[in-house]
Formats: C-alpha cells, sequence, structure tokens
C-alpha cells in the first residue's frame, strides 16, 4: 500500500495492539515477509509491528489498526505457538530449558544466547519480532529457574 494512505504516528510511543493493548515491536519488511504470507503483507501499510502478548491472537498490525492474525501467520515462537521453539535458529524448546534446570547447568540456554550474539546469527529472520531470542530465552529459565527454588524450599 502507498505510504501516501497510512497514518503517522502522533506520539513518539510505539503504538499499541488494537485487540489487547500491548505496545507493539517494530519489524522489518523482510521479518515480516518472513511470517506472513505474500497476500497478507500487503493488506499492512509500513511500518508494521509485532504484538507480544502470549494470549492475544493478533501477531503483527499497522497505524491503521489492521491486522494480521496468528493463524494467518507461521514460524512463530513459544508463547504465541505454545509447541514452537524458544529460539528458532538453534530450535531451543521450553523442554530444553527443563532438561537444563534438572541437569543443574544451563548448557543448551548458553549455546543458544552464544548463537544469538554472533554478527551471523539468523535470529533477525527466524524470529517473528525481528529480534535475537536471548531476551526470551533467559526470561524463561529465569522463571523457571525461581519457580524450580520455590519448590525446592517447600519440601
Amino acid at each position: 500500500m502507498n505510504k501516501a494512505f497510512c497514518r503517522e504516528n502522533d506520539s513518539l510511543a510505539p503504538p499499541s495492539c488494537p485487540e489487547c493493548g500491548t505496545l507493539g515491536m517494530q519489524v522489518s519488511t523482510e521479518t515480516l515477509a518472513a511470517h506472513v504470507n505474500p497476500s497478507d503483507t500487503d493488506t499492512l501499510c509500513e511500518p508494521s509491528y509485532w504484538c507480544s502478548h502470549a494470549t492475544c491472537q493478533v501477531a503483527y498490525f499497522d497505524l491503521l489498526e489492521r491486522t494480521i492474525t496468528v493463524a494467518k501467520a507461521h514460524h512463530l515462537i513459544w508463547p504465541k505457538d505454545p509447541s514452537a521453539p524458544l529460539c528458532p535458529c538453534t530450535g531451543l524448546f521450553c523442554v530444553d530449558v527443563e532438561t537444563d534446570l534438572q541437569e543443574g547447568t544451563p548448557l543448551r540456554v548458553r549455546r543458544a544466547i552464544e548463537h544469538a550474539e554472533k554478527k551471523n546469527g539468523s535470529c533477525g529472520l527466524a524470529s517473528p519480532d525481528g529480534r535475537a531470542c536471548t531476551a526470551a530465552v533467559l526470561q524463561y529459565y529465569m522463571r523457571r529457574q525461581s519457580g524450580s527454588a520455590i519448590r525446592q524450599r517447600s519440601q
């Protein structure tokens, strides 16, 4: 769509998802194209945004509040798709983090983070938000680690 027909953002803050109100994360046209069929990408104008809220059914949206749903997107990551990997580049799944926690050494988590930190990592396109998965992996690991510590103290 021609940019002349897109409304300019009035504030400096990123726009919110029209479905859930979560602040959007701007994505490149390449990232959008990697996760949405071409016929659907044409329904959004630039810039496009990713909704990171786990249970929201919107994957991408634009400033005109047009959306592409999770059902129309593909190759999403956890938690939008609970069966998908935390890190699509390395294939790190939640079960791998659980295994690291059980073994007491975060080998798989470290490998995923090291890969994401490499300059040639493919996270920018593999991840639907266009960013390396480091934050999501660490967040999941820390949440599960603190949950394990609480369970151990209560036993």
